[in-house]
């Protein structure tokens, strides 16, 4: 009887600790470049709990942390994996926005 209910009260434990989080990506690609200050070709951001974390532009072309624990806990491998991975979504989006 006790192993049980330990499971169950362990259980029920853990269930109010964890936390339910968001993270979403938001890519943004121009048809044709405008002369707007800060507005580029290709932008894309990492949102995670309605909190900015990372940012690529088309100008800078390097992925960047916004938020100061993703700078503190990630290395410079992170960083490069991921500008790369921007700047291949930025290749997709200037191959999706001839089509327009």
């Amino acid at each position: 009887m006790y192993p049980n209910y330990l499971t169950c009260t362990l259980s029920n434990f853990f269930m109010f600790l964890t936390k339910i989080h968001t993270l979403e990506y938001i890519y943004t690609a121009l048809s044709k470049p405008v002369e707007v200050p800060g507005v580029y070709e290709f932008t894309a951001m990492g949102i995670l709990d309605n909190e900015q974390i990372d940012y690529y532009n088309s100008k800078n072309k390097t992925k960047i942390p916004r938020q100061m624990w993703m700078s503190e806990r990630l290395d410079d491998n992170y960083w490069e994996k991921g500008t790369s991975s921007r700047k291949s979504k930025e290749q997709d989006g200037e191959t999706e926005s001839d089509k327009w």
